[in-house]
């Protein structure tokens, strides 16, 4: 969909790194069409701004959380097993990294990233 950028609007708007051509009056912007709008409609759309941010939240909290105990699981299995520590802690990290990589694609693919895309809520003006 195209989105005219409104000074006073566009700058603030939580979608602007999402937005194709960001610096110029107009932009592009992907989003879900449940109304079913058509080409020159003037529309509201909403930005899933809070479900954004959670998902960013998630996706790098389980990220560290996954490095920080790999590596302490490789470390503390190194004083049992005969390995160096820090072949070890790598390891470790290495197996945690792919575990939670492999489980964050699947949450973020169940419903193929949908509820993160901004979304049209209302037809304002039908277009020509």
């Amino acid at each position: 969909m195209e989105v005219q950028c409104f000074i006073e609007s566009c700058h603030d708007c939580s979608a602007r790194s999402l937005c194709v051509g960001q610096d110029s009056k107009k932009g592009l912007l992907v989003a879900r069409n449940p109304l079913e709008a058509q080409a020159g409609d003037e529309v509201e759309v909403d930005i899933p701004e809070k479900q954004y941010n959670q998902a960013l939240i998630l996706l790098f909290g389980v990220l560290l959380a996954a490095a920080i105990l790999g590596m302490g699981a490789g470390y503390v299995l190194s004083l049992f097993l005969s390995l160096s520590s820090s072949l070890a802690s790598f390891s470790g990290l290495l197996l945690t990294m792919l575990i939670a990589g492999a489980w964050l694609f699947l949450h973020f693919h169940k419903d193929r990233g949908l509820r993160l895309y901004p979304k049209i809520t209302s037809i304002l003006k039908r277009g020509g």
